[in-house]
């Protein structure tokens, strides 16, 4: 699929005073007919104006033959009152009809986070990096800065991500995720090995465990019960996350 893109730029034939004018803001129609190696369309995209310096009226029109469709074959110039000094472009585009071939087709984490928005029951077929990397979108959205660790051994943390204040005090996060199933809870041992990153000397201010499913009772408990503060720690399960996909990208 393609669609025209650009500006056509011209030269008026009374005062050869130029302009520009985005190829959107032409009127685009059509007409066609069959031929031998099947139906040819021509694109009539037509803009009049008036010259700005002398008021010369100006028709700025091209026809743009598509045979077969899918290919441009020629381009005729029908444009009056002004020297068309280029033609149309034209770019390619991916026909994207939903949220699903979004996400099967994205090409940049942004848009993969765009169609769990609008879809987000295909949070359960990401693969445990992708979770991570939109984990990480999101932080990123909110003004975080965010490293995402090595795929190897990471230490007991996915994300470092680093919050500026208003004074110029940086937050360090730790942030594990965990792509679980729905019935799948995280337990109390992963919440206790982040809580030991986090307090350890390159540890940082927060940790944060995040995933696709919920937690055990034990491991709300050693929140509690163990942890220094309540604020050592945060647990954000799916709802939480589908809260972050709604707020992405409204800043």
């Amino acid at each position: 699929m393609w669609q025209f893109t650009g500006d056509i730029e011209y030269a008026c034939d009374q005062c050869s005073e130029t302009d520009s004018i985005p190829i959107d803001n032409f009127d685009h129609d059509f007409m066609g007919s069959e031929r031998s190696m099947g139906y040819e369309e021509i694109h009539v995209l037509t803009y009049q104006c008036s010259c700005y310096e002398c008021s010369n009226d100006i028709e700025l029109k091209f026809e743009v033959s598509e045979y077969p469709i899918g290919i441009i074959n020629f381009t005729i110039d029908k444009c009056e009152g002004a020297n068309a000094l280029n033609k149309p472009d034209t770019e390619d585009v991916r026909e994207i009809y939903s949220a699903r071939d979004l996400f099967d087709l994205y090409e940049s984490i942004s848009e993969l986070v765009t169609s769990l928005q609008h879809q987000p029951e295909l949070l359960g077929e990401l693969v445990p990096r992708q979770f991570e990397e939109v984990t990480a979108e999101i932080f990123r959205d909110k003004g975080f800065e965010v490293e995402l660790t090595k795929r190897t051994r990471d230490g007991g943390k996915d994300i470092i991500a680093l919050n500026k204040d208003n004074l110029g005090f940086k937050t360090k996060y730790l942030i594990e995720c965990k792509h679980y199933a729905e019935n799948n809870k995280v337990g109390v041992d992963v919440v206790r090995s982040l809580y030991g990153v986090k307090n350890s000397r390159n540890g940082g201010n927060l940790g944060i465990i995040v995933t696709t499913s919920t937690f055990t009772s034990d491991a709300r408990k050693f929140l509690d019960n163990e942890a220094q503060t309540s604020l050592d720690l945060s647990l954000a399960d799916k709802n939480t996350i589908l809260e972050w996909l709604a707020d992405y990208n409204k800043n």
